[in-house]
């Protein structure tokens, strides 16, 4: 398919600079209920797009159908919209494509088995679950999906890639019910291998944060030392990750703007964006543009380093991408964003600091995060979670409310643990925050 969008570009793109980009996505996904599959569904889509550039104006245009016609449609299509459309210097293609190291996850193993053996995964996600406390009277979703991806980027400098890649999700959410009260809490996870998702680790942590909410109660309003597990800490990252793209800069969107090797963050802390990361959800050889993905180092211990570029924005700052062109599929234009985003593990032990410690509130659930100003980095969320004293849980809280600022949360970090966990392309080590203030009653 692509050799022949290719034949025809060429015949017909000729005094232009133009990209082919090929997507074919191939999604399994498995519901079930009550230890039956209760919804299967098997797709498969693929399409391409083509962006022309005449002289610094852009043209774009994509088709799911690979007739001669709508091929030749599209390519008209893109070089009409490139004559329109006003000039910007930021416009270019990547005219010569660097060797890099293979990095390519695609789990041939699993993607041979059977398609029972797969879908019978989101059943025995919800058997686990049931299994691990009889408090939990009913799991709301189990599901089990698998993404078999090709990509291909071909431009008229002879730049040409291929890439392919394996994502396997699980998700649950469990019911747990004692006396009169009731709570829900879900998890997930996602990776490169079909072996490396471990199931049970979703159905405890799902069943051990729905448990804990139960009879939870408010507390009156006063500053509190915060633990942010994994979980919560990478909800709250990936809320504010736009602010460290160049585009969020560019667009005066960013509360890092003029902070470039000031301090932003506790020492304690080092925000990286890794696009080679050891099985990383958004690990390869090369970014949606053919830039060579890398490690960025984005605040090194507390001091703010930079931000994330694709071609466009790096132009436009005279200065070079750092292999950050993401596209979401074939229907867009690439832009900057994150690939793997993590804090860095610390050395910090936190189940001693627990063991030690008069009162901790441990978060379980944030909500409004939607709500959160990416800008100013300012946010109020509702909140519930657990109080933990000398190790010990000692009370279940809900109906809080944490309000502050994204740089206040960074600053105020003193201890960061060993334990990084990726949720998706966003992770972290479990944090501990002091002096936050906490609203209840």
């Amino acid at each position: 398919m692509l050799d022949k969008v290719l034949e025809i570009a060429e015949k017909n793109l000729k005094g232009y600079q133009w990209e082919i980009f090929y997507l074919k996505n191939k999604k399994l996904k498995a519901e079930s209920n009550d230890f039956k599959l209760e919804k299967v569904s098997s797709a498969e889509d693929s399409g391409f797009s083509i962006r022309v550039l005449n002289e610094n104006r852009q043209g774009f245009a994509y088709s799911t159908s690979f007739t001669d016609e709508a091929i030749k449609e599209t390519i008209e299509t893109a070089k009409a919209l490139s004559e329109i459309t006003s000039p910007d210097e930021g416009n270019y293609l990547l005219d010569k494509l660097e060797n890099s190291e293979k990095v390519e996850y695609f789990d041939t193993f699993a993607v041979s088995l059977p398609f029972e053996e797969k879908v019978e995964k989101a059943i025995e996600l919800e058997k686990l679950v049931k299994q691990k406390d009889e408090r939990i009277k009913a799991v709301r979703s189990s599901t089990f999906i698998e993404n078999i991806v090709y990509t291909s980027l071909v431009n008229s400098y002879g730049v040409k890639i291929e890439e392919k890649g394996t994502y396997y999700t699980a998700m649950v959410s469990a019911v747990a019910v004692e006396n009169s009260d009731s709570q829900i809490a879900w998890s997930y996870n996602a990776t490169r291998f079909l072996g490396d998702l471990n199931l049970d680790d979703i159905a405890s942590e799902a069943v051990f944060h729905a448990t804990s909410l139960l009879n939870a109660k408010t507390i009156p309003t006063k500053k509190m030392t915060v633990l942010l597990a994994p979980h919560a800490m990478t909800e709250i990252l990936s809320t504010f990750s736009y602010a460290f793209t160049a585009d969020a800069l560019i667009k005066g969107k960013t509360l890092f703007k003029d902070k470039l090797e000031e301090k932003v963050a506790s020492q304690k802390l080092s925000i990286v964006d890794n696009g080679r990361y050891p099985k990383g959800l958004y690990s390869s050889s090369y970014d949606a543009e053919g830039s060579v993905k890398r490690k960025n180092v984005l605040v090194e211990n507390g001091i703010f380093k930079g931000f994330l570029h694709n071609l466009y924005t790096a132009k436009k700052l005279g200065l070079s991408s750092t292999g950050n062109a993401v596209r979401r599929d074939f229907r867009s234009l690439p832009s900057v964003d994150i690939t793997n985003f993590y804090i860095e593990k610390g050395s910090d032990d936190i189940k001693s600091f627990l063991n030690d410690s008069d009162e901790v509130l441990y978060i379980i659930d944030l909500m409004g995060l939607h709500t959160a100003d990416p800008i100013s980095g300012e946010f109020s969320l509702g909140a519930s979670g657990i109080i933990y004293h000398k190790g010990e849980i000692v009370k279940s809280v809900r109906g809080i409310t944490i309000a502050g600022n994204f740089l206040d949360i960074l600053n105020r970090v003193i201890l960061v643990g060993e334990d990084l966990k990726f949720y998706g392309n966003v992770g972290s080590p479990s944090v501990v925050v002091e002096g936050l203030t906490v609203a209840g009653d």
